[in-house]
């Protein structure tokens, strides 16, 4: 089987980890979310990765509809006892998440995103026992 066609992100492992980065500046709008969710699924199903990192690396702005590719990506990880953590959220990207309440930056309290400043702190993320830094 040939690896999935992407257009909204790209794909490579580093590490055993499944690394997705966003090309797209801006998320909001439905199509974008709709094609980033069949992405991130074909990419996850055909490399049967367990360890996701979502790299938001290019990405300025968020809508709330950009949450519900990253949700349904969650929960398709939590399936196989898989984990995934978001990195690199400009201040802007970031607000949303944590206004929303979908990342804790303290770890004040439970949310559904794990997050790390960077690529590198991400991957280390998901090499460690989950719970543990």
């Amino acid at each position: 089987m040939s690896a999935p066609t992407n257009h909204r992100l790209r794909a490579n492992f580093e590490l055993e980890v499944l690394v997705l980065t966003l090309v797209d500046a801006k998320l909001q709008d439905e199509q974008t979310a709709e094609e980033l969710l069949q992405e991130t699924v074909a990419n996850v199903e055909h490399y049967q990765a367990r360890k996701v990192v979502v790299d938001f690396r290019q990405v300025r702005y968020v809508s709330s509809v950009a949450f519900r590719p990253l949700l349904c990506l969650r929960r398709h990880l939590q399936e196989v006892n898989g984990r995934m953590v978001l990195c690199n959220l400009s201040s802007v990207a970031g607000d949303v998440f944590r206004t929303t309440k979908l990342v804790s930056a303290d770890g004040s309290f439970t949310a559904p995103f794990e997050i790390a400043s960077d690529l590198s702190a991400a991957i280390a993320l998901l090499s460690a026992p989950a719970g543990r830094p």
